[in-house]
């Protein structure tokens, strides 16, 4: 879910215990996959494994890079390392670990760390060099950063994880630093329409939204209704009333209109053609700052400026058409569970069971950037492992017979 964290940052250091981490792994394929929450009744991995089990047994440091399209994916990756023989850890937002102390405990127990993703965490940063650099586990991350739940279209990739590769790779030396992309696709292996339409209608009591006769029967434009009705109710509370032009083009202008306004007000000056994404990262990031550091000046209008952000990103996830580009159940299921957890900010149960499909792409070699100056080798990374992922995606899209590829209309 997008939000902001208020409690003050602290760093949850890795504590791994071999026992625990056997125990985790083994209740996680037992029970946890197939529990409520996450309905996977399948996983079928595929893919480059020959070339990982290569890089592992050679001793190469190995940082698995994923797609983050649902709340299902660390557990997913989990189970996949298992079956892979690969010991893993990941680096986690920091609110995850403050939801229990017995959920920090865990977390840290199954080897795990946190991040502060909001700003700039140079321990967190520190430890995810170390894990490479000692060798005994790979690292996982999600460089996305958060869960768009756009299964079949990533968001652009931060160069976070890009920038930590790199720098353990300058490390080590000559011990090769390998990033392996990994490719996710969830689909339905029932056609849960019923169960979803049920969660469509009741978002439109809530929302005061009434449903023209017979339009629940046409998924898309039921669909198009209800978000256009939830969406122009944001644009008029936040003062946005321009017409014309396609639904997109208004959300395209009115993200611009107001991510532009809080920089001004935050005194926030983006460099020159910063897309969207990073500009509300940088705004993101000083209000977080200002709001859970004690020493950084109050700012009088902060809560307004924060709900402000985070309802631009929220936007940015409609600015292009994904329901109606492909009106599949499985992006069905998707855009009405995105619409109802931006409405009632909390994640949604699932609708029905759930194949997982998994691809493994062949690792990047770090030492192939060696030769190029450090903010190209960046862009360079970063651009490479997106498109390594996008491309995996679709071809399990090309691949996927289940039951949530067919069309929902």
């Amino acid at each position: 879910m997008l939000d902001f964290s208020d409690a003050p940052y602290r760093f949850f250091e890795a504590r791994p215990s071999p026992p625990l981490i056997w125990l985790g792994r083994e209740m996680n394929r037992r029970f946890i996959l197939t529990g409520q929450n996450h309905s996977i009744a399948e996983l079928v991995i595929s893919g480059e494994t020959d070339a990982l089990r290569e890089a592992k047994e050679n001793g190469d440091r190995l940082m698995f890079i994923a797609n983050h399209p649902s709340h299902s994916d660390p557990q997913t990756l989990s189970e996949v390392h298992r079956r892979l023989g690969v010991d893993s850890c990941f680096m986690a937002a920091y609110d995850v670990f403050l939801r229990s102390k017995f959920c920090a405990w865990s977390m840290q127990r199954l080897g795990n760390f946190s991040i502060d993703r909001e700003g700039s965490d140079r321990k967190a940063m520190a430890a995810a060099i170390n894990v490479l650099k000692e060798g005994k586990r790979a690292l996982n991350i999600f460089p996305e950063g958060n869960v768009y739940l756009t299964n079949d279209r990533v968001t652009s990739f931060l160069d976070g994880a890009a920038f930590i590769a790199l720098k353990a790779q300058a490390a080590l030396g000559d011990t090769p630093v390998k990033i392996v992309p990994v490719s996710m696709k969830f689909t339905h292996l029932t056609t849960p329409r019923d169960a979803v339409t049920a969660r469509l209608q009741q978002l439109g009591a809530d929302s005061g939204y009434a449903f023209p006769k017979g339009s629940t029967g046409d998924p898309v434009h039921a669909v198009l209704g209800l978000g256009q009705h939830i969406l122009g109710r944001y644009l008029k509370h936040h003062g946005f009333t321009k017409g014309g032009g396609s639904l997109y083009e208004m959300l395209a202008a009115f993200a611009e209109n107001l991510v532009s306004g809080v920089e001004t007000g935050m005194e926030i000056s983006p460099a020159e053609n910063s897309p969207l994404v990073a500009r509300i990262a940088a705004i993101r990031s000083k209000v977080h700052r200002l709001r859970t550091d004690p020493e950084a000046m109050p700012h009088p209008e902060i809560d307004g400026l924060a709900d402000r952000a985070i309802l631009a990103l929220r936007i940015h996830g409609y600015l292009t058409p994904y329901l109606t580009d492909h009106p599949t159940i499985d992006r069905y299921d998707e855009t009405v569970e995105r619409i109802a957890e931006d409405f009632y900010s909390h994640a949604m149960p699932r609708t029905g069971t759930r194949r997982a499909m998994v691809e493994i792409h062949a690792p990047i070699a770090l030492r192939d950037f060696s030769g190029m100056k450090p903010r190209e080798a960046l862009s360079s990374l970063t651009g490479k492992m997106e498109r390594t992922v996008q491309g995996g995606i679709a071809s399990l899209n090309e691949k996927n017979e289940a039951p949530g590829a067919a069309m929902a209309g």
